[in-house]
């Protein structure tokens, strides 16, 4: 009997592999076309400043800088001033002309093909040149453009030279008009010049889809959307509209159809279009339609995509195959006390996070950075269970919009302004700005909002831009919205037309009182009642991440830096805010409250307003920043200007948690006979309780008030009592033990969740930390890998009050980047930095040649870090490599 079960069981194991074999084996393969894209970041030249007869393919530029794309010339010169609240970062001193030059080989394959560039952007203006002919021009500093260069372009094996002249400079004017772009500025948009995004080469046949880039080549690309969903039935009628061009020299009988795949390369779609008969040179819209079967639908919680396959034919053979990654899901923008807000594949999502500048910049690297570094900072707003980003006053990057489909992080993309009113051509430089953008990102399922204006637009400007969205975005489950003023006449005439509403620091005592048709800061009863209304960009207080306490080594709170101005008010180069990073946590909490409090879902109908929350900045900026006697970035952030976490970032961890979380605001590591509150962030508990070595140190079942005392409030008011902080329990006049201090959070007598710091010994080592996106280092020029490193015990446990000198040495084939010391003068691109709380980052960036790489890091008295670590070879032939920029892997189950 236990023979012929064994021989079975052998047998169920062999059809079992033979079945997943098979399965593998039948993963989708489109067919091959024409079509390739080349990755074309890699070697280019160049050098900063106007040079006469650079646009000439014989120029010598053997002098110039070899770099690789992404690249900015201002990685060196920001992060290096104190910031500015007018000005943004002064110290700024790389503004004006820089050029490029890129010599590159077309494959034998591309003779007779069309080749095109898409550039996913540049700061602020170019000039393109290829062997020596003008090739095209790009001026708006923020969508992403394409050039057709086939006929400028050498084939057979022959040289090509793209030259580039880029202008950063802030006076630049639109050459047309002479009119400047309004976000064309340093403080609400920082300036990083150069090509700081991606670049590919995309060879096609003659009769092919379109490129998505309006901006340059007018073209459409093709539009993906989902109609009649079936939420229950797990089905949706998917269709296609592919904006196609015959350009060979007769006329083609073209046909369209489509192909969707999972995630294991299975079929989940067919989609059947239309055939045609296109003469040379036409072009046309072409469709298709198919059912999809046991779908997955987006959502933040499963950010599912899938690619579709768009399959051109001319009688029968394959002309052009594209891949669209997208996702599919049903929205729903409600208003209503108690049942607005919105639905997601029918249901409620509250929306919180963070408002993020666009430039999305690192200290050390500018705008300039590979794509899994972009995931880097996305993984982290997941990691504090952010799940939504207002990107502010400029269209955000491919690589960002990407990221958020995948991480699941619903967007608000913006054409591009500077918090004010436009008429006229700038008006109309928005409007295109928001044509080109709505036509790029209109496959990307994270995008709900399209954002009209940082600030109001007039009634005749939303119905324009409504109107627009309709047109070309007419089923992608997206609504047109502006961030709203205190204009109450401007806001009225809105609120019939938007389609959603978002405000700025809205929840406020007055906002409380309004009743009838009042409206304040945005807010009003007829707007809730109507559709969504969001905060856009709350809590712009700020605090560095250096400062832990008013009773931790070296500095013992924030000192602020006061100049006296007029009237005894603080002067110019003031500090505005006075928070060290425990009273950031306090006072951010008591605004996360008040939003949370008054979710629309909520049936209390006097608190029930809001559909989602942003405090503003995820990470410290290069932008205009209000700590302008203390510190070189805008640090409203939750990480720092390198991503290391704030103890904010914590504790908006636990209030955004859907489940019980708890995080112990601070260190323990203070001097003998220190005695402080402790302050414990906790959520979906009724009891919190703090031991010291094991023993109790009493039981708070209340979250604390939290007053601000320092008069620099953007509320209107302030309780006396201070307001409720709602996730924050505080345990007073806790004396210093060493050992271990623990947080136990407990709901209805059984433990949900729980903290503890140790207390760290004498300082002993220097520990490192190596960084790199999924595929190691890539010798590609443009790559960077980052090193975290702290001051440990001898125990490996970090020491929380080090603040000190660490000098570096390092050899191989890289660029030193280094890191940031958030409050000191020139602090980048230096082999030394401080340590602040123990921790700290620098950064190397990767040339095109591969090999080993060693950085140490060293201080009197401690024991030195040493990490090895190699730079891999990429395939790059000719200019050109088929390796493309890499990501960090998705939360996709």
């Amino acid at each position: 009997m236990k023979k012929h079960l064994f021989l079975l069981l052998v047998v169920y194991a062999l059809l079992a592999a033979h079945t997943k074999a098979q399965n593998k084996a039948a993963a989708y393969a489109p067919p091959t076309s024409p079509r390739a894209t080349y990755n074309f970041n890699p070697d280019w030249k160049f050098t900063f400043g106007d040079v006469a007869g650079a646009d000439q393919p014989g120029f010598d530029d053997s002098g110039w800088a070899a770099v690789s794309l992404p690249h900015t010339w201002n990685e060196t010169d920001t992060y290096r001033a104190y910031i500015s609240h007018g000005g943004g970062d002064v110290g700024e001193k790389m503004m004006g002309i820089g050029w490029y030059r890129k010599h590159f080989k077309l494959p034998a394959s591309a003779e007779g093909q069309k080749i095109f560039l898409q550039f996913e952007g540049l700061r602020q203006a170019g000039r393109f040149f290829l062997n020596g002919k003008a090739i095209g021009k790009y001026e708006n500093g923020v969508t992403a453009f394409g050039l057709d260069i086939t006929d400028a372009a050498n084939f057979g094996g022959k040289d090509n030279v793209l030259a580039v002249k880029v202008d950063n400079s802030t006076s630049y004017k639109e050459e047309a008009t002479q009119t400047p772009f309004e976000w064309n500025s340093k403080d609400f948009n920082p300036n990083f010049g150069g090509l700081n995004r991606n670049a590919s080469l995309i060879v096609t046949g003659k009769v092919y889809q379109t490129l998505p880039l309006y901006e340059g080549l007018k073209t459409r690309g093709v539009y993906i959307y989902p109609q009649a969903i079936d939420l229950k039935n797990k089905t949706a009628n998917l269709k296609i509209e592919a904006e196609v061009v015959n350009e060979t020299s007769d006329y083609a009988s073209i046909t369209l159809s489509a192909v969707v795949v999972d995630n294991d390369g299975v079929v989940r779609a067919k989609l059947d279009g239309n055939t045609s008969d296109l003469v040379a040179g036409q072009a046309e819209m072409f469709t298709a339609e198919g059912m999809l079967t046991a779908a997955r639908f987006w959502e933040p919680a499963d950010p599912y995509l899938y690619h579709m396959y768009s399959i051109l034919t001319v009688n029968g053979k394959v002309a052009d195959v594209v891949d669209t990654r997208t996702g599919f899901r049903q929205t729903e923008f409600k208003g209503g006390a108690g049942t607005g807000g919105v639905y997601i594949n029918g249901k409620f999502i509250w929306l919180t996070g963070y408002s993020q500048r666009s430039a999305d910049d690192w200290a050390g690297l500018g705008g300039a950075y590979p794509n899994w570094m972009h995931d880097y900072t996305l993984s982290m707003i997941r990691e504090s269970n952010g799940n939504y980003v207002r990107w502010m006053h400029v269209a955000p990057e491919r690589a960002d919009v990407d990221g958020c489909d995948r991480f699941g992080i619903v967007e608000v993309c913006p054409a591009g302004d500077k918090e004010r009113l436009v008429t006229g051509v700038q008006w109309d430089q928005r409007a295109a700005v928001m044509k080109a953008s709505m036509i790029y990102y209109r496959n990307n399922p994270s995008i709900l909002f399209w954002e009209a204006g940082n600030t109001v637009v007039t009634a005749d400007q939303m119905n324009q831009l409504v109107a627009m969205r309709k047109e070309l975005d007419p089923y992608g489950g997206r609504v047109m919205g502006t961030r709203d003023n205190d204009d109450a006449a401007l806001n009225n005439a809105l609120t019939p037309i938007s389609e959603y509403y978002s405000v700025m620091i809205g929840q406020d005592p007055k906002t409380d009182k309004v009743t009838g048709d009042d409206i304040f800061r945005g807010y009003s009863i007829a707007r809730r009642d109507k559709a969504p209304l969001v905060e856009a960009e709350d809590f712009r207080d700020e605090a560095g991440r250096n400062i832990w306490d008013n009773y931790s080594p070296p500095h013992f709170g924030f000192k602020p830096h006061i100049v006296e101005g007029a009237g005894g008010r603080p002067g110019p180069g003031s500090d505005s805010y006075h928070w060290n990073s425990e009273d950031f946590c306090l006072a951010g909490a008591v605004r996360y409250n008040a939003y949370i409090s008054n979710r629309i879902d909520n049936k209390d109908p006097d608190h029930s307003k809001w559909s989602g929350y942003t405090s503003i900045y995820f990470s410290d900026s290069d932008a205009d920043g209000r700590q302008q006697g203390s510190y070189v970035e805008r640090v409203s952030g939750k990480v720092d200007g390198v991503r290391l976490p704030k103890q904010l970032f914590y504790v908006s961890r636990v209030m955004q948690n859907e489940k019980a979380d708890a995080h112990i605001i601070g260190h323990w590591t203070y001097p003998a006979g220190t005695k402080k509150n402790m302050y414990v962030a906790a959520s979906h508990g009724d009891k919190v309780e703090l031991f010291l070595n094991g023993k109790s140190l009493g039981v708070q079942t209340k979250p604390i008030n939290f007053k601000d005392t320092i008069g620099r409030s953007d509320r209107t008011s302030t309780p006396g009592e201070g307001e409720n902080t709602g996730f924050i329990y505080a345990f007073k006049d806790v004396t210093f033990m060493p050992g271990t201090i623990k947080a136990v959070v407990s709901k209805g007598g059984k433990v949900v969740a729980q903290d503890e710091i140790q207390t760290a010994g004498e300082a002993k080592a220097i520990k490192l930390t190596l960084h790199t996106g999924p595929q190691g280092l890539q010798a590609d020029g443009s790559d960077v890998a980052f090193i975290d490193f702290e001051v440990v015990d001898a125990q490996g446990r970090r020491c929380p009050t080090d603040e000190a000198k660490v000098d570096f040495a390092v050899t191989g084939p890289v660029v030193w980047r280094g890191g940031v010391n958030e409050a000191k003068l020139n602090s980048t691109n230096n082999l030394y930095l401080d340590t602040e709380c123990g921790i700290n980052r620098v950064m190397i960036r990767s040339t095109l040649k591969p090999g080993t790489i060693t950085v140490t890091a060293s201080r009197p008295g401690l024991t030195s870090g040493t990490i090895k670590f190699d730079s891999k070879a990429v395939d790059i032939k000719s200019g050109l490599t088929l390796s493309q920029p890499q990501n960090l892997p998705a939360p996709v189950k």
